[in-house]
């Protein structure tokens, strides 16, 4: 069998680890060092997992054929056909190279296994690049594939054997390009990269890679790369971005929540694009608001948009767990840790969301003893399950979620200062329900949907009870809207709900006229007739972001919003807009 010399196996081009034909190559021990994509595709494995074994992994599933030049076999159910050859530098056998794929039936006779040889093989292989491929040995051109033409327009073949230096640079600027490229490599004995412009307006890279024998160059590889494609991708991305932005603001959040979160107001709105985000990174998020604003979904939100959401969400709610409970709670425990445990022993929380996220619910709640052991974890990212001794380590994302005033807990001792600036990295505050009272009748109607639905009912709301409803402070928020909704679907025996099918909390809180104006005292009629525009005007910024949308809502032309701004002296917030 003919040996087939190489310029040592560390130096074969990282270009043929990337071709449509497997590679496999081994050292003097016939031990695995490298596996190609194509290979690691073929034989259905990780070739991380592969390189240190012996080849004979696979060999033993094949049968050999004639002086084993060809090794063919059944291998992940397909069948494949090697072709092996030594691996000679300065007369040293340093390893083994098998060139291989799928044999689809074509096993070649064994009385001719000559017919296949190496040299096909390596042509084949520079063929199959979509890159243009120029390999120069001695300062001429051997090898060149048919890439070459279509990127340059130039013929290929006409280059064959030709001395690089008797290229014609001046004819085509990629000639030159590609000369220049070979000149630096002679000289720096390295890798060059080089980025000229063709004919027609493409861009394009010219990478020469060296290959070295004896401290001087053997051969060079040139690769030659359209980066037009990449360029045309990158505006289409831009474009579709463009597309995205210029969509309306309730397509967008109604494609981002899947309708499950209402959002009208602006801020809301801004806190669901932060989340989207932030979504895309692994920063601790630390959620804050009053019971019942939606932390837990928004947490839930964040993880769904996440390159985590294939892994686990694990809600803790921090404040239910005993102190003498925390650690085998959070940290696991392992068998016969202590009378009682579970005899397999148990994995901790943080393990359990291991490859995804845990989320800390009401994390102001934790004493003070139990919040450094969590900045331990949260700082190393490993722990020792209690009655354990192997430390386990993790790769978990932390999103804390609290409704009191950390901040304020630091100044009083309460909490931990550098537990605080651990969990306070993007802190995200979601506002009350009553802080964004236009979110009020569309988070009613979508759970008076649901429950209608869910029992089987059709009951509506009138004018009368959405007013009642915009006017209560709501200091259980969406959890006590939800509620509210519920428990008159359930209870009401009439379709049509009135302000007094309400809880009498509620209902009471109304004025009596169901109006929401009250007189308590006596004014001229200009005087109120002022107090009103300006009060209305001033909840309608709450409201609104722009003058015209102002000017909607109050059914009153634009023109009148403006002049009533300017006579009662109303601005609109830095963030708002006067059109």
């Amino acid at each position: 069998m003919q040996e087939n010399t190489f310029a040592g196996k560390t130096n074969i081009p990282e270009i043929f680890t990337s071709t449509n034909c497997g590679l496999i190559i081994t050292d003097s021990s016939r031990i695995i060092t490298l596996l190609n994509n194509r290979a690691s595709e073929i034989l259905n494995v990780n070739a991380g997992d592969m390189v240190g074994k012996s080849i004979e992994t696979f060999l033993s599933q094949c049968q050999s054929v004639e002086s084993k030049m060809f090794y063919t076999g059944l291998i992940a159910q397909k069948e494949v056909i090697f072709y092996h050859t030594p691996i000679v530098n300065e007369g040293q056998r340093e390893g083994e190279a098998f060139l291989f794929d799928s044999a689809h039936g074509l096993i070649p006779k064994v009385a001719q296994p000559q017919q296949i040889d190496c040299d096909h093989t390596l042509g084949s292989l520079v063929e199959s690049f979509y890159d243009g491929i120029i390999i120069i040995s001695d300062n001429r051109i051997v090898r060149i594939n048919s890439s070459f033409g279509r990127i340059t327009g130039l013929k290929s073949d006409f280059f064959l054997n030709m001395d690089v230096g008797s290229i014609d640079g001046e004819k085509h600027v990629c000639l030159h390009t590609i000369q220049e490229v070979v000149r630096l490599v002679q000289q720096f004995k390295k890798s060059i990269t080089s980025m000229g412009k063709l004919s027609k307006g493409h861009e394009i890279y010219v990478t020469g890679t060296p290959i070295m024998l004896k401290g001087s160059i053997k051969d060079i590889i040139i690769n030659i790369r359209d980066i037009t494609e990449l360029q045309t991708l990158k505006k289409e991305v831009s474009r579709l971005m463009a597309l995205y932005l210029s969509t309306p603001e309730d397509s967008r959040i109604a494609l981002l929540t899947g309708n499950e979160i209402i959002a009208e107001n602006h801020k809301m709105k801004g806190i669901l694009d932060l989340i989207a985000r932030v979504a895309q990174v692994d920063s601790t998020v630390l959620l804050e608001g009053e019971s019942g604003t939606g932390k837990e979904v928004l947490a839930r939100l964040l993880h769904r948009y996440s390159a985590r959401c294939d892994g686990p969400f694990i809600p803790v709610n921090c404040g239910a767990i005993p102190d003498n409970l925390f650690e085998s709670e959070f940290f696991g425990y392992s068998k016969g840790a202590f009378t009682g445990a579970l005899k397999d022993g148990k994995p901790g929380l943080f393990e359990l969301a291991d490859k995804g996220i845990i989320f800390l619910d009401e994390v102001a709640e934790l004493p003070l003893s139990c919040q450094v052991k969590l900045l331990k974890i949260l700082e190393d990212m490993e722990f020792i399950p209690v009655g354990g001794t192997e430390i386990v380590k993790l790769d978990v994302r932390v999103i804390g979620a609290t409704n009191k005033d950390l901040n304020e807990m630091v100044k009083k001792g309460e909490f931990r200062e550098d537990l605080f600036y651990r969990l306070y990295v993007v802190p995200i505050e979601i506002p009350p329900l009553r802080d964004r009272r236009e979110d009020i009748f569309p988070v009613a109607w979508h759970y008076l949907c649901k429950y209608n639905e869910k029992f089987n009912q059709s009951k509506t709301f009138t004018p009368e009870i959405i007013q009642v409803m915009e006017s209560y402070p709501w200091p259980g928020n969406v959890r006590e809207l939800q509620n509210v909704v519920e428990r008159m679907v359930v209870t009401s025996l009439e379709e049509v709900l009135q302000p007094h099918h309400l809880p009498s909390n509620i209902y009471d809180h109304s004025p009596s006229d169901n109006s929401m104006i009250q007189v308590k005292g006596i004014m001229s009629l200009n005087e109120a007739k002022e107090t009103v525009e300006r009060k209305l005007l001033t909840h309608a910024m709450s409201i609104k972001k722009t003058t015209r949308e102002i000017a909607g809502l109050l059914g009153v032309d634009h023109s009148t919003v403006v002049r009533k701004m300017k006579k009662y002296d109303i601005k609109l917030k830095d963030d708002d807009i006067l059109m």
